[in-house]
């Protein structure tokens, strides 16, 4: 078995991302990479064992939320461990991002880096994907953040994009004019602080690249919390 005691870095996906990233923001990033690689090819019964995949991540979700539960008391032992079980997971997802990296490599098929719940760098978009942006609307959720007063929006990532242009509206919109944009983001997930507390949200997003535009999304609404 293979083992590694260091993060595995790759020149292809942004992992830069999860440094930054909240307990919660992880744990729905594995997720979504999970479900995502429960269909890909890399993921099947011949992957080697020490390459983590959408079993591991559910693992490390379990572990999180558990960890994370018993450190709210700031119990300093929990909270160490939190800590050590975080470490793990970044560790687990570096793996797992060098592991598609090396077999799209090995296959010399760059298509199969797509829909892996990894971002690419922006280097790689260009290389590596499709240079027109989406013909149909993006799929948006949104969910509560953290922080008070604060979103957190999942777009569904358009290999053409090369920013993401989020618009909001606060209560029922009337039309387009109703909209304002709130901000033009590479990452498909998207953090927005400073929003009226218990204010009602309309959300709705395009992407745009390559001189294109998308259609908008369908609006989601959230109340915020």
């Amino acid at each position: 078995m293979v083992q590694f005691n260091y993060p595995i870095t790759n020149n292809v996906f942004d992992m830069s991302q999860f440094v930054t990233m909240s307990h919660r923001a992880i744990i729905g990033w594995l997720s979504t990479a999970a479900s995502k690689q429960d269909k890909h090819v890399f993921f099947g019964a011949d992957k080697p064992d020490w390459a983590p995949g959408p079993v591991r991540f559910r693992e490390h979700m379990s572990n999180l939320e558990r960890k994370e539960e018993c450190a709210r008391f700031k119990d300093t032992q929990a909270l160490k461990e939190l800590d050590l079980e975080r470490a793990a997971t970044l560790e687990s997802i570096h793996m797992n991002a060098a592991y598609i990296v090396i077999m799209a490599r090995h296959k010399n098929d760059d298509s199969l880096l797509d829909n892996t719940g990894h971002d690419f760098k922006d280097h790689t978009k260009k290389a590596y994907t499709h240079t027109s942006v989406s013909r149909l609307p993006l799929k948006v959720t949104a969910k509560r953040g953290d922080e008070p007063g604060s979103l957190v929006i999942t777009v569904e990532r358009d290999p053409g994009a090369g920013v993401y242009e989020v618009q909001l509206c606060k209560g029922v919109p009337a039309g387009d004019e109703s909209y304002s944009t709130y901000g033009n983001y590479k990452s498909v997930r998207i953090f927005i602080p400073g929003l009226e507390r218990a204010g009602w949200y309309y959300i709705r997003v395009r992407s745009h690249g390559n001189n294109e535009t998308s259609p908008w999304s369908a609006p989601v609404d959230i109340i915020v919390g």
